[in-house]
């Protein structure tokens, strides 16, 4: 089943992986006046290239190597070349597929961005700088319940691989908790959970990325204004200066009062600084895992009911 009226052109990711949720996706089928098919490579490379993106080779698999209840769905996908690719910045994802006869199937949850990465990845690149032009487009957004499941499990698979989500479990609660407490207006604990957050994030990094306990000269655990500057003395610093200022901004507002007892008078938290604290927080864990820290891994199983 394809809707072709929608009028939304985009759903976030978060919206494929909700339950209650089931947005459709856009397909692009793309027919080129031209042959050969060069890919830009270049391109893509400039792009950027993750753990969870893929180029891909699909060959028919032989009759004997396909049981179980997804061997019919396999079995009818036809040999092609595959491009993934998952851009966190602008919560996108698409996926190409070059057939053999000659059309190339673009999905993705962003109708902007499926048209943008199909043109960068096959237009305007030498030798022959083909034009928007020389290619025939077709456009549906899908819903049918098959093709979903077939989409997710690629938007899955791209996830799964993305260091963002290896968030240690302590790191998260604390981030869950923050964000609780934002939800019942208790905003001094939220500012309080969110330096927390961080002080554990730097011991982490402390012993992933210097290889060496969090403890000073006489084997005390270091604090976070401490964590700050032990990683401001490496030369080069592993967390960026700019990242480390941002903590440090996170770190006076705690004790503005939260981490220590030592109250300001009539200093009463708001809205305002929760929001702030807990702004903070997401951005450094999402900064430190998907630029800094990368070898962070989980093993992920995707299971989808057919």
């Amino acid at each position: 089943m394809a809707d072709q009226t929608t009028q939304q052109t985009r759903y976030s990711i978060a919206d494929y992986m909700a339950d209650a949720e089931e947005p459709p996706f856009v397909r692009l089928v793309v027919k080129p006046s031209f042959t050969p098919v060069d890919i830009n490579l270049l391109f893509l490379s400039r792009q950027g290239w993750a753990q969870g993106d893929r180029l891909r080779i699909a060959i028919a698999p032989p009759s004997t190597a396909l049981s179980g209840p997804m061997a019919a769905i396999i079995g009818r996908i036809p040999p092609h070349v595959l491009i993934r690719r998952y851009d966190r910045d602008e919560d996108a994802f698409a996926s190409l597929r070059f057939l053999m006869d000659g059309r190339v199937i673009v999905e993705s949850n962003d109708l902007d961005f499926a048209h943008r990465y199909m043109r960068g990845a096959l237009l305007e690149c030498p030798p022959s700088f083909h034009s928007a032009a020389d290619i025939d487009v077709e456009e549906t957004w899908v819903s049918d319940p098959t093709e979903r499941a077939m989409f997710l499990g690629m938007l899955s698979g791209a996830l799964g691989w993305d260091p963002s989500h290896q968030v240690p479990p302590a790191i998260a609660e604390s981030l869950e908790e923050a964000r609780r407490s934002f939800e019942v207006a208790n905003y001094r604990s939220c500012v309080a959970m969110c330096r927390r957050l961080v002080e554990a994030l730097l011991k982490f990094a402390h012993e992933r990325l210097l290889k060496a306990k969090p403890l000073d000269r006489k084997g005390r655990h270091l604090m976070l204004n401490g964590l700050i500057k032990r990683f401001q003395q490496e030369k080069p610093p592993p967390i960026p200066l700019h990242l480390l200022h941002v903590v440090d901004a996170l770190r006076v507002l705690g004790n503005v009062p939260g981490a220590h007892p030592a109250d300001i008078q009539n200093y009463q938290f708001t809205s305002t600084d929760a929001e702030f604290a807990l702004g903070v927080a997401h951005y450094v864990i999402d900064q430190y895992f998907a630029k800094i820290d990368q070898d962070v891994t989980t093993i992920y199983t995707v299971t989808i009911e057919q």
